[in-house]
């Protein structure tokens, strides 16, 4: 698997990966409206403008883009895996623990002072193992603005050598 920056050319692939996930994964701890509104909370245009003040790329397998993530450095010594999304063929292989990975290795290398990594997720019970399983912690609740729908979150944290 590679990693590269995004691209505009990105944006509507970006746009359809995560909608799938919140249309055929999420349904069983969200809402009928909180799904509806995480589908409508990132329009293809909402991730160009992203990538403007974010880090955010694209993963790759054999030239075939399979995923993204998008990293936010919120002040001096900590950042946040803001969204992580495989394509849902590419599921259970792997992947999210290389995707993972790769983002805490760029965080060391490129934001040196960041020693808090952290994560909210509005699917605990989804993927709250995997980012157990990670080496994260949770660590109480947060709420999550899905374009002025708040939507109940768990915080996993992280702490960075």
């Amino acid at each position: 698997m590679t990693f590269r920056q995004f691209v505009p050319e990105d944006a509507e692939f970006c746009f359809k990966v995560r909608n799938a996930a919140f249309i055929t994964k999420f349904y069983e701890e969200l809402s009928p409206q909180e799904v509806a509104a995480g589908v409508n909370c990132y329009m293809p245009s909402d991730y160009i403008r992203m990538a403007e003040k974010q880090q955010v790329f694209i993963c790759e397998t054999n030239g075939q883009r399979i995923g993204f993530f998008t990293l936010k450095r919120h002040d001096y010594n900590s950042a946040e895996l803001l969204l992580i999304y495989l394509d849902l063929k590419h599921l259970n292989k792997g992947l999210g623990r290389t995707t993972l990975s790769y983002a805490e290795e760029w965080i060391k290398a490129n934001w040196k002072e960041v020693t808090t990594f952290f994560i909210d997720t509005v699917i605990p019970k989804y993927n709250g193992g995997f980012y157990k399983k990670m080496g994260f912690e949770s660590n109480g609740y947060v709420s999550c603005d899905f374009n002025g729908l708040k939507v109940k979150a768990v915080r996993f944290i992280k702490g960075l050598a």
